[in-house]
């Protein structure tokens, strides 16, 4: 039931966030009414889709501090905030179980929206090898999240999805190829 409630809050997320555009929405101040030639789908533009996919990707790579900081909070939080250890790790893991639901379904449509993002602005191969390592890291951490093959293809794949290397794949060849493309 919790996963349809996050999936809700990230869907209406998703519906208000590309109608407040970051910056100032792409228009020139030349042109008060922006380009005519801006590509949209169902009313949506694909430029917010992919600032909504950069949003979500960015806050997906916040991992790189969460999991430290909560391997030292677990082993050093009781006594930093004075607390008794078994409820305090109780509900650091609590936490930590919502961060990474919100962390893999973040995870997955940022990778779904950069995706149709980049189908109807017609990509850069480049940007199209970004967006395939990000979809080898969700696959492989949607593996790990329901656990539904057997043990060795799932070692593969932790493995898989905790490579530094294919993470800062993804970043360079996006970053690479939107600066390629604008």
């Amino acid at each position: 039931m919790r996963s349809i409630s996050y999936l809700f809050v990230l869907a209406l997320f998703l519906v208000i966030l590309p109608s407040t555009a970051i910056g100032d929405g792409g228009h020139d101040d030349d042109e008060p009414h922006g380009d005519d030639d801006e590509v949209s789908f169902l009313g949506i533009e694909m430029e917010s889709l992919g600032e909504v996919a950069q949003v979500l990707f960015i806050f997906t790579l916040t991992i790189i501090v969460w999991k430290p900081a909560f391997l030292w909070l677990r082993k050093k939080g009781p006594e930093l905030f004075n607390k008794e250890a078994k409820p305090f790790k109780k509900t650091l893991g609590t936490i930590n179980k919502r961060y990474m639901s919100a962390h893999i379904w973040a995870g997955f449509f940022a990778a779904l929206l950069g995706t149709v993002h980049g189908y109807f602005l017609e990509w850069h191969w480049a940007l199209w090898a970004g967006t395939a390592a990000m979809w080898v890291l969700v696959i492989s951490g949607g593996i790990l999240k329901w656990k539904w093959p057997p043990k060795e293809f799932r070692k593969g794949a932790r493995i898989l999805h905790m490579q530094r290397a294919l993470t800062v794949m993804a970043i360079v060849f996006l970053l690479v190829g939107h600066e390629i493309v604008d």
